[in-house]
């Protein structure tokens, strides 16, 4: 008895490339700007220590630099590679699946493989543009409102879950609040408008392992500031989970 089933069928539907969810996922990541990382830029204080107030203005306009300058580079070389290397597994023959031009791997182990790479691209999705909740949290200790930021990660079931819940500051606080918290989260030692021996008044001075910077902040909208904040906290989840491994 002949099984039809075992048999491909040319009559088997089409299947166009409009539909392919994957080729479609690197497209969306391919063709979202990155935007820059830039709520804040710093000099180091031994620098402009013995200059005058016009002095340091100028200095901090000329030679301030992006903090998270780096991470932005890295950010964009990682979609750039990511794509391009997404884009060359799905579409190429791919040399590792070989051995004396014989298949070596089954269909199972691609499509496995091909669903963690899916997974890698919608995370990296999750540091280009972000998905979070703004809410309030009341502290019964302080007797106060906290601005709470709540992002969304993909899981390693290829879920979105809400796994991140980022205490940024006091609800009704200034923005200056988000940046002292931002910067002691990551063990610094921060003071708040320093005004310096030379007059010139700081928006914040951060110290860590003995070395202090002067930092002015570019951003003074909470939205665009909760929008980067959250940008990097994802992206330093995403090195986190990925660098080890490489």
């Amino acid at each position: 008895m002949l099984l039809l089933s075992n048999i491909f069928n040319s009559n088997n539907p089409m299947y166009s490339s409009d539909n392919d969810s994957f080729l479609n996922l690197i497209s969306e990541l391919k063709e979202l700007n990155i935007a820059e990382i830039n709520f804040v830029k710093s000099v180091d204080l031994k620098d402009v220590i013995n200059l005058t107030v016009k002095q340091t203005k100028e200095f901090i306009d000329k030679n301030g630099v992006l903090m998270f300058e780096d991470d932005y580079k890295s950010i964009k070389d990682e979609r750039d590679n990511l794509v391009e290397y997404c884009t060359k597994f799905y579409t190429q023959i791919n040399s590792n699946n070989l051995t004396n031009k014989k298949v070596e791997r089954t269909p199972q182990e691609v499509i496995y493989e091909l669903y963690q790479w899916e997974i890698r691209l919608k995370r990296m999705l999750c540091v280009l543009k972000p998905v979070f909740n703004v809410t309030d949290g009341f502290n019964k200790i302080t007797k106060k409102s906290y601005r709470l930021l709540k992002g969304y990660w993909i899981t390693d079931q290829n879920e979105r879950k809400r796994i991140f819940n980022k205490n940024v500051g006091i609800t009704n606080g200034l923005i200056e609040d988000h940046y002292e918290r931002f910067f002691k989260n990551r063990g610094y030692e921060v003071t708040v408008y320093l005004k310096l021996s030379n007059g010139f008044k700081t928006d914040l001075i951060i110290e860590k392992e003995g070395k202090q910077k002067i930092v002015e902040f570019k951003l003074r909208n909470k939205e665009q500031f909760y929008n980067q904040f959250m940008s990097l906290e994802m992206w330093f989840k995403y090195s986190e989970t990925y660098r080890k491994f490489n």
